[in-house]
């Protein structure tokens, strides 16, 4: 699975405190993804965070 963080990102960090490993809060407010592809142990995760995201801002790519 890959992740893509869309342009709508207001940088809230629910999906940071969710799956740090995965996500980060940049300086300049946004979320960016810290992997290329999402390790097998953290998928269920992610779509967790993506389903919590409050701007629909994860997209997920499998």
């Amino acid at each position: 699975m890959r992740v893509i963080i869309k342009d709508t990102c207001q940088g809230c960090g629910t999906c940071e405190a969710a799956v740090p490993d995965v996500f980060q809060i940049q300086e300049d407010g946004s979320a960016r993804v810290l992997v290329d592809t999402v390790p097998e142990q953290l998928e269920q995760d992610v779509r967790e965070a993506a389903e919590n995201c409050p701007t629909e801002s994860i997209e997920l790519v499998d």
